[in-house]
């Protein structure tokens, strides 16, 4: 209850002490998890690019192979300042690691720590053996780890207004919560079915090695599978085996892959070997998305050593991307004389008969 002096009104006035915060979050995409295990040594890292909350930036601080001796066999995560400062920033953070849909996959226990010029986070965040083993956590060689932010603001002190007549206006209402739906998850469900081999209905023999598939997968990704197995004159049942014959056993096994996800494996130094038996097996099968992509991962390995058996391959099997780049390369007359120089005509003439033709025209165009 207020009194009054001479029948006037009280003064009066108020005032709010406030202790806000600031949440966000920040992806970070390792891709090429192998890369950078074999690039970094234990206690070096590799740092995110700097994100904002809380009216400073921030670095994920990432450590392949450890931070410290001691944890070498695990991988560490770190959350420090951009900029060291001299009055501590109180903060709570939290690294999760997200599955191949975005969705939570493995938490860290939620840490806090006042900040200045030392950064926090987990010596052994998961370990490597692991993490490796589970395409929950890495799937195509690639890892994302999500780093949830709060940060505790400096204290203020702000004036309240309670002099004005009209009311406060109603607080808004909540917004309505939002779906989220993920990546689809087709693939990975219809690759688990050739894992399994489970409701299998065709066996092929390749190489010697009995393979068990599912007609429909194959007849919906190839015209030529599909005139085999459900063509009028389809020549395997239920139980036949069909024979494959001219392509070896892992050969098969990686086109059975991409057939029923959509995707090769992992870009490593046998995938890379076998590029251009897949692209003969696309061919083979009419299966012109993978053809295009190997011929395109194809065209990073042409060079002055592998030009001329690439553009041999090229004109053999109508890759036109990789010939329009193996020639591009001998459009350079030094790079062109050192290399017929290293291979002779002679040699070439006799092995690789299918570019001659051009690799003449080339060698008239050149300046002497």
């Amino acid at each position: 209850m207020s009194t009054t002096i001479n029948n006037r009104k009280p003064v009066r006035s108020a005032s709010a002490i406030i202790a806000g915060t600031e949440s966000g979050q920040h992806l970070l995409k390792i891709d090429g998890y192998s890369h950078t295990k074999d690039k970094l040594p234990n206690g070096s890292d590799i740092k995110s690019r700097s994100f904002r909350v809380g009216g400073h930036y921030w670095l994920i601080c990432y450590y392949p192979n450890g931070s410290h001796l001691e944890n070498t066999d695990s991988i560490s995560i770190y959350l420090k300042l951009k900029h060291d400062i001299t009055e501590g920033i109180k903060a709570h953070f939290t690294f999760t690691i997200l599955d191949r849909a975005g969705r939570p996959a493995h938490t860290g226990d939620r840490l806090k720590y006042v900040f200045r010029d030392h950064g926090f986070g987990h010596r052994s965040f998961i370990r490597r053996d692991t993490l490796e083993r589970s395409s929950k956590y890495l799937w195509e060689d690639c890892l994302t780890i999500m780093c949830d932010l709060t940060v505790f603001k400096e204290l203020e002190t702000q004036d309240i207004d309670v002099t004005a007549a009209t009311p406060p206006p109603p607080p808004s209402p909540l917004p309505l919560p939002t779906v989220v739906v993920p990546p689809s998850d087709l693939c990975q469900h219809v690759g688990a079915l050739l894992a399994t081999g489970e409701g299998a209905d065709v066996r092929f023999e390749v190489d010697g090695k009995i393979f068990a598939a599912h007609r429909w997968v194959l007849a919906a990704r190839s015209p030529v599978f599909r005139a085999e197995l459900f063509g009028p004159e389809k020549k395997a049942r239920a139980i036949d085996v069909v024979r494959i014959n001219d392509m070896e056993a892992y050969d098969f096994v990686v086109l059975l892959c991409y057939m029923y996800t959509d995707c090769l494996p992992k870009w490593e130094g046998e995938v890379v070997a076998m590029l251009p038996d897949l692209i003969a097996a696309a061919n083979r099968y009419k299966m012109e998305r993978l053809r295009l992509i190997c011929e395109h991962k194809l065209c990073e390995y042409v060079n002055e050593r592998t030009v001329i058996a690439m553009l041999a391959f090229a004109e053999e099997h109508h890759c036109n991307g990789l010939k329009e780049k193996c020639l591009r390369l001998l459009d350079d007359p030094v790079k062109l004389r050192g290399i017929v120089k290293t291979e002779g005509l002679e040699h070439m003439s006799k092995n690789y008969p299918y570019i001659m033709k051009d690799v003449t025209a080339k060698l008239a165009a050149a300046p002497a």
